[in-house]
């Protein structure tokens, strides 16, 4: 563990050259998934005394990957549904890592149906992390930061309808900051259709 936050240490203190292209296309692992086998790694916590089931796609594959402006050291959709209504409330999350000071997001940009819009982000956590002992050369910790917005169901139906085979086209989102800087990442569509298809077999099961 300590070896590979050494070398993650040194790929964020070397900067972001290559990595504004790195999101280009989606990893070749990630893109060999389908909806099908993102269903089945599906995560469901159903915990009693909690409003809402969720159904997350947090363990669904393996997360950690360059994207333009920051390390995306995991990446992942939830679908909380409400107990009562059936209701779903459609949930990003990502947590970043950055190799200087944290940007202060307050917006995530997407396109849609041909239009821009903006989501508000909900949640933005901050910590540091893999900082150097004080027998070592002074290096800067670097920044963490987990960020949760929630897109449109119809949104995601968009994301999910866009799933190709082994396409490597990610849906593109972008994070802006409050100076105007951003960071540009994005999903995969099988992780949203394979979300859907989990969400949709578990209200079956309920009766829904």
């Amino acid at each position: 563990m300590t070896r590979l936050r050494a070398i993650l240490a040194s790929c964020l203190a070397l900067g972001w050259a290559s990595s504004a292209a790195a999101y280009d296309e989606l990893p070749r692992g990630l893109a060999q998934l389908t909806p099908v086998e993102f269903a089945e790694r599906i995560q469901i916590d159903d915990e009693a005394l909690e409003p809402h089931i969720v159904v997350s796609t947090h363990k669904a594959w393996d997360r950690g990957r360059s994207i333009e402006g920051a390390h995306a050291s995991d990446v992942h959709m939830r679908a909380l549904v409400d107990r009562q209504s059936g209701a779903v409330r459609w949930q990003v999350w990502h947590e970043l890592v950055h190799p200087s000071r944290r940007p202060e997001m307050i917006g995530v940009n997407y396109r849609t149906e041909g239009r821009l819009e903006q989501a508000d982000i909900l949640v933005a956590e901050h910590w540091s992390g893999d900082c150097p002992g004080v027998d070592n050369v002074p290096v800067s910790c670097n920044k963490y930061a987990r960020l949760i917005f929630e897109i449109p169901g119809s949104v995601v139906e968009e994301i999910a309808e866009t799933y190709r085979p082994e396409s490597r086209v990610p849906w593109r989102i972008r994070f802006k900051d409050e100076n105007g800087g951003s960071i540009t990442g994005g999903l995969a569509p099988a992780e949203a259709a394979g979300l859907i298809m989990a969400v949709k077999q578990l209200r079956a099961g309920n009766g829904d």
